[in-house]
Parts: structure tokens; sequence; C-alpha cells
């Protein structure tokens, strides 16, 4: 999840951002909904709902719905440097708004692991993705260099998880 989530990033705002793109409003922010079926019981299988999890959420994050949010990124870094605050606040709001919804869609996996380290772990990356739409993250991000050094925050996001779904 970590790796996907930085090559994904990068290579969206580098993109999006080199070719100077306006916001037209055309990107799909449908993101595969995952509906919770509730709390396992106490006699669930650790094993077998880490795995049934664990594969829901890495078809939560895939390319499809984590570019949408490097797009408006690289949208916001053209806007900044040519100065042009409508469209660097409107690109801000819906990466915010893309990152909340998908970090949303992890938050409510937690109720189906049974294991308390998936459990944590998904909240850890939930939290990490809506980080990236945090207006004082954002802010830090001014140019591809700066999304650059902040790969690491990025990669960061997964970790648990990927340790909590290959143990």
């Amino acid at each position: 999840m970590r790796r996907l989530l930085s090559v994904v990033l990068l290579a969206t705002v580098l993109s999006t951002s080199a070719a100077c793109a306006q916001s037209d409003d055309k990107s799909d922010s449908a993101a595969p909904t995952g509906a919770a079926t509730g709390s396992p019981s106490p006699t669930a299988d650790v094993k077998a709902s880490t795995k049934t999890v664990c594969d829901k959420a890495k078809a939560l994050v895939t390319a499809e719905t984590v570019k949408p949010i490097g797009e408006q990124i690289g949208i916001m870094i053209a806007a900044r440097q040519s100065k042009n605050k409508a469209a660097e606040t409107a690109a801000m709001a819906k990466a915010k708004e893309l990152a909340d919804a998908l970090a949303q869609q992890l938050h409510d996996l937690k109720t189906e692991a049974a294991d308390p380290k998936l459990q944590a772990a998904l909240g850890k990356a939930a939290d990490g993705i809506a980080l990236f739409g945090s207006p004082d993250y954002l802010a830090k991000i001014n140019s591809i260099d700066d999304m650059n050094k902040l790969t690491a925050d990025i990669a960061a996001t997964g970790q648990d998880f990927e340790a909590a779904c290959n143990a």
C-alpha cells in the first residue's frame, strides 16, 4: 500500500504539475465502496478475517483511487506557482474531499478486522491518507521537490498495514 501511494501520488503530481493543468472538475472521485458488515464474532478466524480485510483495503487503495488526489495536488502546485489563488483553493478542497473519502472507507473496514493490530494499522493508514488532504500538509507543497521530500510521509502511511497483512 505504501509503495502504491508513493508511486501513484508522485507520478500523478509530476504529470499534472508538469502539464500545468487547470481543474476541469471531470475527475472521477468515485471510489469503490466498502460496506461494513459489522463486528466479527469472538470466534472469528483471525487469519481469514485478516486476509479478507486486507484484500478489501488493497482493493480500496488502488491507482484509480489515489490518482485523483495526486492530480489535485499537481493542479494545486501549478496554480500556486502561477499565483492563481482560486484554482489553488479549489484544488486543495478537492484533494481534501478525495483523501477524506478514501480515509473514511479504510476507517470503516476496521470494524471487520478481528486482529487488533490490523484495526490499528487501518486506522493509521486512514489517518495518513486524510493527512494528504489537510490544509497544513498541502501548505508545505509548493513544488515537485517539496512533494519528493514528503515521500517518507507517504511511505509511512501504509507501513503498519503492510506488516499486519503480511504477517
